[in-house]
């Protein structure tokens, strides 16, 4: 009986802290897709106090999000692909951004502190299509083996 409730403790603090870099993630994107970019990397990157000595860099994320409208459209969809852990200390989690020129993928990365997760990086691309282009030719190659 004192293991199985161990077990339920740990599972759900486990899951409370989980979900902390889960709501940074939300929050990010519910700004981005309200038009407000600038709030959005702001409130991405509040969980790390030691962002403030790269403003140059913070400034610039800003700059080519508030870009993006004018290159690829608007957002269409928003969706997770994976979240890949590396133990219990540090998060790898992957979007997937369709816009109405192009998907884009947004990459974020959290580590573990004392309270909850901090953020590590963020980052967003298009270089996506060109590794799921070069999977799928390595899984047909494969599947004809």
């Amino acid at each position: 009986m004192k293991l199985s409730v161990f077990l339920i403790a740990t599972l759900l603090s486990f899951n409370s802290l989980a979900s902390d870099y889960q709501s940074e993630i939300d929050d990010f994107f519910k700004l981005y897709q309200s038009g407000k970019v600038n709030e959005a990397v702001d409130s991405i990157y509040k969980t790390n106090k030691y962002v403030s000595s790269i403003p140059d860099q913070v400034k610039n994320v800003k700059t080519q999000l508030n870009a993006l409208e004018g290159l690829v459209g608007e957002i269409n969809n928003v969706g997770k692909i994976d979240a890949y852990f590396v133990g219990d200390n540090f998060v790898h989690v992957t979007y997937l951004v369709t816009y109405d020129r192009q998907p884009l993928r947004y990459e974020f990365q959290f580590f573990k502190v004392k309270q909850g997760w901090r953020v590590y990086s963020f980052s967003f691309d298009d270089a996506l299509t060109n590794e799921i282009t070069s999977l799928a030719r390595e899984a047909a190659l494969s599947s004809k083996k």
